[in-house]
């Protein structure tokens, strides 16, 4: 939305283009109300003059002045505005007393996975080693024996 604003004059830009919630509730019942209306009369109207296209231009004019009514954030949408608070972990714990304020804070680097057994190219390499040593131990023991 901000961007659309940023496209408008600078005089149209000061305008407010915020709904407050019941600014929108009540858009929503007039949109019902006169889509409503406007589709039952252009039924009507239809069905009387026996010209869809008469039932096809009350229904677009319905539609029309609903979108005028409702899309412009009129002031009589915008009566109820909504209280922000700019710190809400202290409304919060404020509202709630006797717990601790909880600071944000982002993980550390979670440390490497260190496993207590040897990767499978670590064993491989372990049992070479071992088969090598068990040859020595054999040839220096065939050594001494002879």
């Amino acid at each position: 939305m901000d961007g659309m604003v940023a496209m408008l004059p600078t005089p149209l830009q000061n305008w407010s283009t915020h709904l407050d919630f019941e600014g929108q509730r009540f858009a929503e019942r007039i949109y019902k109300i006169t889509l409503t209306i406007s589709g039952v009369v252009g039924f009507v109207v239809g069905v009387w003059t026996q010209q869809l296209s008469y039932a096809l231009y009350i229904v677009m004019a319905g539609a029309l002045i609903t979108a005028l009514v409702i899309l412009p954030p009129w002031p009589f949408l915008r009566q109820n505005p909504v209280e922000v608070s700019h710190n809400v972990l202290e409304d919060f714990f404020e509202k709630f007393g006797g717990y601790r304020i909880v600071k944000w804070h982002t993980p550390a680097k979670p440390e490497p996975m260190v496993s207590s057994q040897p990767a499978a190219e670590n064993k491989v390499a372990d049992k070479k080693a071992a088969d090598k040593k068990k040859a020595d131990k054999k040839k220096k023991e065939a050594k001494k024996s002879k």
